[in-house]
């Protein structure tokens, strides 16, 4: 049996997997990413290497690799914008610490395996149809709910290898700031950077909710996990802020079926627990925008990846790469 391992680099945490060439996850494990509490590169880059070689070196790990014909390589998803024949970080708005590390240099360099670099949505979208939702489907869009708003794209049956920041057209003219440098985009009104900016905003003007409350009364402790519990419980500004979240979203998944004329969106990432919470509004905004004739038969679903959609995709596009190296060797 072939393995590879899988690494989903998204700015707030790592995932790291151990994956068999059919898409089963043998081994998984989640770890802080660096560049949210580190701005100096080499310590990054020692702190991404070091973490990998830690789970490489737990007993549970030598006892898949030691049960393993050989390990292919390291697949490895990132978000931003990414150069995928260096395998390097280009520009990444809500980690820009980590733009211009060579991932595929340093990766290959530490461990002497081959190792792919693509955008963490586009990794995300490549595991939904190798081994996900979007399985049976040849037309879809993936969008990735985390600390920001990511977008991968299968177009014909193939991954779509632009960059699909779809986190970053602009939704609101002259709105919220955004980390990439405009305004008014996607990802600043749906996303978990998001939904804390929201809370806390609403906090400072005075709106009554339980989240005065949460971490001590420090509003600037909340997260969005504490935002969703409080929805759960029935706060009236937590649950405005998970609708308004849908309603965005709706906005943004109009202009993708008018654009592209897909069969199916595909929600993951990190905020799919709140699901509930927001496909009303955003199912109800959705179809009232899109054209008719090409949103009646538009599936929205969610992903059936977990919380491992990135690194299983990312793993995914190693053993492609691979492949598509011997098919160009045999001919």
């Amino acid at each position: 049996m072939k393995i590879a391992i899988g690494l989903d680099i998204g700015g707030t945490n790592t995932k790291t997997i151990i994956a068999s060439e059919n898409g089963e996850i043998l081994l998984s494990s989640k770890n802080p990413t660096p560049a949210v509490m580190e701005k100096n590169k080499d310590k990054i880059q020692n702190q991404l290497v070091n973490n990998l070689k830690d789970f490489l070196n737990e007993p549970s790990a030598k006892k898949v690799i030691s049960e393993a014909s050989e390990i292919s390589g390291i697949g490895i998803g990132v978000a931003g914008l990414i150069d995928r024949k260096l395998g390097r970080i280009i520009q990444s708005p809500n980690m820009p610490a980590i733009n211009g590390i060579a991932l595929k240099e340093l990766f290959e360099k530490e461990f002497s395996l081959p190792v792919t670099v693509e955008n963490d949505a586009n990794a995300y979208a490549y595991g939904e149809k190798w081994v996900g939702a979007g399985k049976g489907l040849d037309n879809f869009i993936v969008l990735t709910l985390g600390t920001g708003l990511g977008g991968g794209l299968i177009y014909k049956g193939r991954l779509y290898e632009g960059p699909m920041e779809v986190g970053h057209m602009t939704i609101v003219p002259s709105g919220r700031y955004c980390t990439c440098g405009s305004s008014g985009c996607l990802e600043s009104y749906a996303s978990g950077r998001a939904i804390v900016d929201r809370a806390i905003s609403s906090l400072e003007k005075g709106t009554e909710s339980l989240l005065s409350k949460c971490c001590d009364g420090n509003i600037y402790k909340i997260t969005p996990e504490i935002v969703f519990e409080k929805a759960l419980d029935g706060d009236s500004l937590s649950r405005e802020i998970f609708r308004e979240v849908g309603q965005f979203l709706g906005i943004g998944i109009a202009n993708l079926i008018n654009l592209l004329g897909i069969d199916a969106v595909i929600i993951g990432g990190g905020l799919i627990g709140g699901w509930d919470m927001f496909i009303e509004e955003l199912s109800k905004e959705a179809q009232k925008r899109a054209f008719k004739l090409l949103s009646t038969d538009v599936k929205i679903l969610k992903s059936t990846l977990s919380k491992n959609g990135g690194s299983i995709g990312a793993a995914g596009l190693l053993f492609s790469s691979l492949a598509g190296v011997s098919d160009q060797k045999a001919s």
